[in-house]
């Protein structure tokens, strides 16, 4: 082949950057909660109802991170995390209509999750990689509320 020029190079180099800014981030997982759920109990329970769900965070890796849980659409006092408490669906029943409850951060049930940054928010450093939080509810003593027949339910907005 002859009469071909080989390819010719550059005579001097040069350098540049290639970048990037990764900003904060935090998100919590709608589509990955998971209902607290207490079943059915005996409107005569006078024992503990336990359940358990799960809400989850992801968070940019090394970003502390505090994740709060409202009082719910119903509480007894607006705003008051220790008023929780889910109203019968049957929207006829208009007495005895509420059962009280509580969540928590812990299995024990002794560290109520609510609103109080450095209080009674949980907290945790971001990893990059979704982190699942558990929720532990209560209803004490589904008796004294004395509540009708149905199905009780609440909404709950985590942030």
């Amino acid at each position: 082949m002859a009469g071909l020029a080989a390819p010719a190079f550059a005579a001097d180099t040069t350098t540049f950057n290639v970048k990037i800014i990764i900003t904060k981030a935090c998100t919590i997982t709608a589509a990955a909660a998971t209902d607290v759920d207490f079943g059915s109990a005996l409107s005569t329970a006078t024992t503990p109802s336990n359940a358990q769900g799960t809400i989850t965070a992801q968070c940019s890796a090394l970003t502390p991170y505090t994740v709060a849980l409202n009082a719910g659409a119903n509480a007894g006092t607006a705003n008051d995390v220790t008023t929780r408490r889910m109203k019968n669906t049957d929207v006829s029943v208009t007495a005895n209509n509420f059962v009280g409850y509580q969540l928590y951060r812990d299995a024990a049930h002794t560290n109520v999750w609510g609103t109080t940054s450095g209080t009674n928010t949980a907290a945790g450093i971001g990893t990059g990689l979704a982190q699942t939080l558990n929720v532990y509810g209560q209803i004490a003593n589904p008796s004294v509320n004395n509540a009708a027949a149905g199905n009780y339910q609440d909404t709950i907005t985590a942030t």
